[in-house]
């Protein structure tokens, strides 16, 4: 099973709205993707932020052509898991940190266990943290970032995300081995 999941170093960062980006992103490639969350809330917020029903349990709702939204795995897809805050569990695939450039998420990042995959960096504008800053405290390779704006909030909360104008994020694989700290 083709997998990713995403985590956040603190409630807050943007872990679910990451999540939706990125299917939404990988399902415009043509691949069938399913996006799910390791908590029946996360999959709630997830329906919200998509602005399509929650699916009841082992349900499945079509959220755009090759994307669906339930509470379980596909095996026949590429599935986004958001991970929430759970950064300890056993997840199986690719784990990928979600942090802000604050302080505090740079705090609980520390935390979380060496075998991140990679950094999703959310830029708030005005932060005196930057990229490098965030990579050097991490210890691991930043795979992707978004820049918060109002226009990405906007359609997190109106929910419309699934548009036609939504801000494209792809996560690559990294090339090499997460870096211990």
């Amino acid at each position: 099973m083709n997998k990713i999941v995403l985590v956040g170093s603190k409630g807050g960062v943007g872990t679910s709205t990451v999540a939706v980006l990125h299917a939404l992103s990988v399902a415009r490639t043509g691949r069938c993707v399913r996006l799910t969350a390791t908590a029946p809330a996360g999959v709630e917020d997830l329906a919200v932020i998509l602005a399509v029903p929650t699916p009841a349990p082992g349900e499945v709702v079509e959220v755009a052509p090759g994307l669906s939204l339930g509470d379980e795995a596909d095996p026949g897809a590429y599935n986004v898991v958001d991970g929430d805050t759970d950064t300890f569990s056993d997840h199986d695939g690719p784990v990928y940190l979600v942090v802000r450039n604050c302080y505090i998420s740079l705090r609980r990042a520390l935390l979380a266990p060496p075998t991140t995959a990679g950094v999703v960096l959310v830029m708030e504008p005005g932060r005196s943290l930057g990229r490098r800053d965030v990579a050097d405290v991490v210890g691991v390779p930043i795979v992707a970032e978004v820049e918060v704006t109002a226009s990405v909030a906007r359609c997190v909360d109106a929910g419309l995300l699934v548009s036609s104008r939504r801000p494209r994020l792809e996560i690559a694989e990294p090339s090499r081995p997460a870096a211990s700290r």
